[in-house]
């Protein structure tokens, strides 16, 4: 390595630990692009490798009081710190994974724990009050929702028009939403 090189690295090292702010930007200039090329090609990944540059010049700048490198060493105590910081995020991300997928499990394991008689006693609320409904209101609804006939089939079937069917469906809907809220 060039002397001189080591000697101005030795001089923005010690303007640096003074907080001289045009020295940091001098050592951003010199290694901020080789840093994110470095991350990115660890990462694979142009936006996270830009982030953790940033992150370990603020780094840098944070602890420059701190700094006792040997001659010719910033570049590398700079690349240190890169890959401490991508370390640390794909542990991070690594944990928020694990947590998001417990949390799944977790969900799915009350699923299936719902206990199955709630279930069916709720299904014979349901019926219930759907044999509950008027006689014409009934028909509609069932014919709609069991049998999957759209409000014209309905219309021709039992004789009455669209908007009667419309009506009907609205009324059977509207109870029915009353009665099961206590319920659900």
């Amino acid at each position: 390595m060039n002397r001189k090189l080591i000697f101005d690295e030795d001089l923005l090292i010690g303007q640096l630990k003074e907080g001289n702010s045009n020295a940091f930007k001098q050592v951003f200039k010199l290694y901020h692009k080789d840093l994110c090329n470095y991350i990115q090609a660890i990462s694979g990944n142009a936006k996270l490798a830009e982030d953790i540059a940033q992150q370990t010049f603020i780094k840098l700048w944070d602890n420059r009081e701190n700094l006792n490198l040997q001659e010719g060493k910033l570049k590398q105590y700079i690349f240190r710190i890169a890959y401490n910081q991508f370390v640390d995020t794909k542990r991070k991300k690594k944990k928020e994974f694990e947590l998001l997928e417990n949390l799944k499990h977790a969900a799915y394991l009350d699923l299936v724990d719902t206990d199955a008689s709630l279930f069916e006693e709720k299904l014979k609320m349901v019926e219930q009050e759907i044999e509950n409904l008027p006689e014409q209101c009934k028909k509609v609804f069932i014919m709609s929702k069991k049998e999957g006939l759209k409000y014209q089939e309905i219309s021709d079937r039992l004789h009455i028009s669209i908007k009667t069917v419309e009506v009907h469906m609205a009324k059977a809907l509207k109870r029915l939403r009353a009665q099961l809220t206590i319920f659900f």
